[in-house]
């Protein structure tokens, strides 16, 4: 009998399908790895903007995760929109209970059509600081994200030094420090891992449909530590991914304005 890697997916829904939950399940079929959820929220929103979040209860949240795991141990997870200092808090105490390794945090803040997906003030900040991120393995910050953490521009920061601080700061073992500090040409991603910097490179792509890019790059790290890659190695696929995804979309056209990744590629 084959046994099956699982990825399990906390994380909102989006409800045109890509970006959120159903990314994340996507990619997980991309990589031909068995995908689980857990719905912190619902959205209402499309690529142009978000329409409103409707977090689920923490009985709710705690009934999901109790059911996932009573029946199966994912190999690895993803958090992606946790809409409320509470959710945060609760998802740590549960991967902490049922003692999960591999967790990738992608600090979900606000989509990419700008709108806000969590909780505005400093307590989701300082909850994803005191409960959450001293579990992840990685967590994969944009530049807007890292600013919050860092209470400064994170922009103007050479990359090392912010990664640097974003570790200190935050007590998460490595951080990915998403599209920042790059030319117009190349799309450059920071890994640290309180070691090693190392910088993933690509050409950037002309076109407007990225709709959910944050969450598939942090869903498809998952998939590779699944696999039992390492983490520079499962970086390295998800890039890797994520360039044919865009590349491939530049002639896809599933919505009228930005549309999402082709995850059939």
């Amino acid at each position: 009998m084959k046994t099956q890697k699982i990825v399990l997916s906390i994380a909102g829904s989006d409800n045109t399908g890509g970006a959120g939950i159903q990314a994340d399940l996507k990619t997980c079929c991309a990589f031909g790895v068995y995908g689980a959820t857990v719905i912190t929220g619902v959205t209402a929103q499309n690529s142009r903007k978000v329409f409103g979040v409707e977090p689920v209860s923490i009985p709710m949240l705690e009934d999901q995760i109790d059911a996932v795991f009573e029946v199966m141990h994912p190999d690895a997870v993803k958090t992606g929109m946790l809409p409320s200092p509470e959710i945060i808090k609760r998802v740590a105490e549960k991967l902490s209970e049922y003692n999960v390794n591999n967790i990738i945090v992608d600090p979900v803040m606000v989509a990419t059509n700008g709108g806000s997906l969590v909780a505005s003030g400093n307590e989701t900040v300082k909850a994803f600081i005191d409960y959450l991120l001293p579990l992840a393995t990685l967590m994969t910050p944009n530049i807007s994200e890292a600013s919050s953490f860092l209470n400064t521009d994170a922009s103007a920061m050479n990359p090392r030094t912010a990664c640097e601080l974003l570790l200190e700061k935050t007590g998460a073992h490595a951080v990915l420090l998403k599209g920042g500090h790059s030319s117009n040409e190349i799309a450059a991603d920071y890994l640290f891992d309180g070691k090693l910097f190392t910088a993933f490179e690509s050409p950037k792509i002309d076109t407007a449909n990225t709709h959910g890019t944050g969450c598939t790059l942090s869903s498809a790290i998952a998939c590779g530590l699944a696999n039992k890659k390492s983490l520079e190695e499962s970086i390295s696929d998800a890039k890797s991914f994520i360039y044919k995804a865009i590349t491939s979309a530049v002639n896809l056209h599933v919505m009228n304005g930005p549309g999402p990744l082709d995850f059939f590629v």
